[in-house]
Parts: structure tokens; C-alpha cells; sequence
């Protein structure tokens, strides 16, 4: 094995360690909260008719926003706390898995050297 397959070798595992210590958050903490979130929120939604009336609306983008407005007014407080959270969860963990992501393939900053 030579030098450079050794730091290939060795960085990989830094990088896997930083993307681990980075993900665990949101591994532990944010999906089992938005799972939670849902399972809760089965409990007073009928997700299979809210499917299905949710594809009758897809017929323009302004009938899907104005079937998406109209449930969220004649939701139920709880309801509506439920499905705010749950897309609050998913959407800050895809944000910091990609974070993360690119931070492991973003080329690094080299800084002009000052030669005297």
C-alpha cells in the first residue's frame, strides 16, 4: 500500500466519522419526532380519503393550493399542529442530510500563500 492509498484509506474514514457524529441528530431526534408526529396524527386522520380527495383536486396547481387551504381551515387545531410538525421535521432533516452531504464532496479552500 502506498502513501496515497493509505490517505485515501484514512480520510474516507474521517469523512465517515464526521458524517456519522453530523447525521446522528437527525437519526435519532428528528425522524423518530416526525414518526411519532405521525403516528399520532393517524390516530384522527383518515389518510386514505385525504388521498383520495387530494387526487380529484390535482386537475390545475390552483385547485390542489385551494384544496390544501380549504383542509388546513376546516382541520382541527391538533391536526393542523400535527402536520405542520411532521413537515417541519422532514423538511430540517432532508435540509441537514444534504448539508451534510455536500459538505463531504465540496472541494476544500486553499488560501493564496504569501511568499516573502
Amino acid at each position: 500500500m502506498n502513501n496515497q492509498q493509505l490517505k485515501n484509506k484514512i480520510m474516507r474514514r474521517v469523512y465517515t466519522t464526521w458524517f456519522w457524529n453530523k447525521s446522528k441528530p437527525v437519526l435519532f431526534l428528528q425522524l423518530p419526532l416526525a414518526a411519532i408526529f405521525l403516528a399520532i396524527q393517524h390516530e384522527y386522520v383518515a389518510f386514505r380519503a385525504v388521498a383520495s380527495n387530494a387526487l380529484t383536486s390535482l386537475e390545475s396547481p390552483s385547485s390542489a393550493v385551494n384544496y390544501v387551504v380549504t383542509a388546513f381551515q376546516n382541520a382541527e387545531p391538533l391536526v393542523v399542529f400535527l402536520g405542520v410538525s411532521i413537515m417541519l421535521f422532514t423538511v430540517l432533516a432532508l435540509n441537514s442530510i444534504a448539508r451534510n452531504v455536500v459538505g463531504i464532496f465540496r472541494k476544500p479552500i486553499v488560501l493564496p500563500l504569501k511568499v516573502d
